[in-house]
């Protein structure tokens, strides 16, 4: 029988320091790893148990009695937080919680959310169109009624087709005027989809509007490819809507001749209501902090934990820390 033994991350061999795991813990961890293994198998492309939802709590009178729930990709997330449905949830990009705090963009109203912590991302999203058609900008696309066969995401929900259309509106044209004037989409799921990277070696592909650059970015521009700059009244737009504009990292994209500014895609955030109680945000500071050396980061360097609660463009944080989490990381020296 195993009573106590130091529980280790992947990444080190001293014992993580947060908390030594008995038998107890290691049961519960190895069923939350097998939930997170079954989220993650992508053997079916339906992907059918591909959310998580994680209730923590304790057994109250005979019966389980949830203190918090926390989920991964659900739809309608913010609102499912303010409802209370989930305590805690996930967007991609930050962007999306600082419309969602602010009331833009989709959101009629300011929600009462409030940031746990950033998971740090650094990304970008752009509009690369193949440079045979000369096009000097976005707005260009209209002017020449350019028939642009146009890798998206399928979903138009998607945070990427929100951006894409705010900013194609700016210059008073739409994916579907595109198609109209002779143009077509390719719909697809991810930024690395195989029928994407086909297209833009074979040519069937002459744009890509999308984040994740780090992986289709380099060969768009081999394929003779551009990233269109945004333009103003494309940077107004998303100005408006609270979404930051970055430099794409010259060092990570030598090829490009000239500085761009490009749309911050950079940010997970966590967040929950702003009336949970300040000991619950507590302790998901503390457990986002336990957690920091077990999580493979989509970062280069070692996160720290001031990496994930002070703002950076890796981790913009434009929504209010919770009173809660902001006390476990002064406590921490992070703040």
């Amino acid at each position: 029988m195993v009573d106590q033994v130091p529980f280790r991350s992947a990444s080190t061999t001293d014992p993580v320091p947060f908390r030594p795991i008995n038998a107890p813990d290691i049961r519960t961890f190895a069923i939350a790893q097998m939930a997170v293994a079954m989220a993650v198998d992508r053997a079916d492309p339906e992907r059918p148990l591909r959310e998580i939802r994680v209730a923590v709590g304790s057994p109250k009178d005979g019966a389980f009695a949830p203190r918090l729930t926390l989920a991964s990709d659900t739809p309608n997330v913010a609102e499912a937080v303010v409802g209370g449905d989930i305590d805690v949830g996930v967007f991609n990009p930050s962007a999306y919680l600082t419309m969602a705090y602010r009331g833009l963009g989709p959101y009629s109203q300011p929600l009462p959310l409030r940031a746990i912590g950033v998971m740090p991302s650094l990304d970008w999203q752009v509009f690369a169109v193949a440079e045979r058609f000369g096009l000097p900008s976005i707005a260009a696309i209209k002017e020449q009624r350019a028939p642009l066969r146009i890798s998206v995401r399928a979903d138009p929900t998607n945070t990427t087709r929100f951006v894409v259309d705010q900013v194609l509106s700016a210059y008073g044209f739409s994916l579907a005027d595109i198609e109209g004037w002779g143009g077509s989409l390719q719909l697809i799921d991810g930024p690395r989809d195989p029928r994407r990277i086909q297209g833009m070696r074979d040519g069937t592909v002459d744009a890509v509007f999308d984040e994740g650059i780090s992986g289709w970015g380099h060969l768009a521009l081999a394929c003779g490819m551009r990233f269109l700059p945004l333009g103003e009244a494309g940077e107004s737009r998303l100005k408006e809507l609270g979404w930051r504009l970055i430099p794409i990292d010259r060092a990570e994209f030598p090829e490009l001749t000239d500085d761009l500014t490009a749309v911050s895609f950079s940010g997970w955030p966590l967040f929950t209501r702003a009336d949970l109680p300040d000991d619950l945000a507590y302790q998901l500071a503390k457990g986002l902090d336990g957690a920091r050396p077990l999580v493979q980061w989509d970062s280069a360097n070692p996160v720290e934990l001031r990496d994930l609660c002070v703002s950076s463009d890796a981790c913009p944080l434009d929504v209010p820390l919770h009173p809660g989490a902001v006390g476990y990381y002064q406590e921490q020296g992070a703040l």
